[in-house]
């Protein structure tokens, strides 16, 4: 149970909880292992609670057959998914699937509101991440549809350079999960995600060395990410 409050006491949408509350609310998880490739939540069925990644990671796709899908989004150790579904007690709109050996942990949405009745601040944070979950979607969704695809690359590697960008011109980032993933959660063919990467080596902005990424000029990436 130790892992388990660990996990959950860093999760943003916990922020507004305290340690005795977290504790809790821990009592009631449950977790469970999987391989790479096994199926963790399918489209149509509802979820039991919020997914939290104790280690490991997990894309979330839309699918229209075994070769064809479109990832909506990767999430690794540290983060959730299935909050705004779980919450609301919608069906999955999506296939979760692991991409790598991973421990996952069920939080049940009953035990999230009995401590949103108890708990004000913790409420208004759970609006606060929920809100800020739809902007993100928003600004993928423009991304996608309104952006070219070096953009959409610049754009994601910006988002991996943060902070450790801030305070410097360059800095050194390691890919979250494979190049095939990378492409298929920007919307890309592989090829064209590795023809870009060479382009961005090209034209001095980054060096490539299988999965770490060297960002040799951050401003110039920074204009180009828009």
């Amino acid at each position: 149970m130790q892992l388990v409050q660990g996990v959950i006491s860093r999760l943003t949408l916990f922020w507004g909880a305290s340690p005795l509350q977290i504790a809790k609310v821990v009592t009631h998880c449950w977790t469970f292992a999987a391989r790479a490739g096994d199926v963790l939540a399918r489209r149509g069925e509802r979820l039991p609670g919020v997914f939290a990644i104790a280690y490991g990671s997990a894309k979330l796709a839309l699918r229209e057959s075994e070769h064809e899908e479109r990832v909506v989004g990767v999430v690794t150790t540290g983060q959730m998914f299935g909050e705004a579904t779980a919450l609301l007690g919608h069906p999955a709109r999506y296939d979760a699937l692991a991409l790598t050996e991973s421990k996952l942990i069920v939080i049940p949405s009953a035990s999230i509101f009995a401590l949103m009745d108890r708990e004000p601040r913790f409420a208004r944070n759970v609006v606060k991440v929920l809100a800020e979950r739809n902007i993100e979607l928003l600004e993928e969704l423009e991304a996608a549809t309104m952006r070219g695809g070096a953009q959409r690359l610049a754009s994601y590697l910006h988002a991996l350079a943060q902070p450790a960008a801030a305070s410097s011109g360059s800095c050194t980032v390691r890919l979250p999960v494979s190049k095939t993933v990378v492409a298929a959660r920007l919307g890309l063919k592989k090829e064209t995600l590795s023809r870009l990467f060479r382009q961005f080596s090209a034209d001095g902005l980054i060096a490539v060395s299988r999965r770490d990424i060297e960002i040799l000029d951050t401003e110039r990436l920074t204009e180009l990410a828009g």
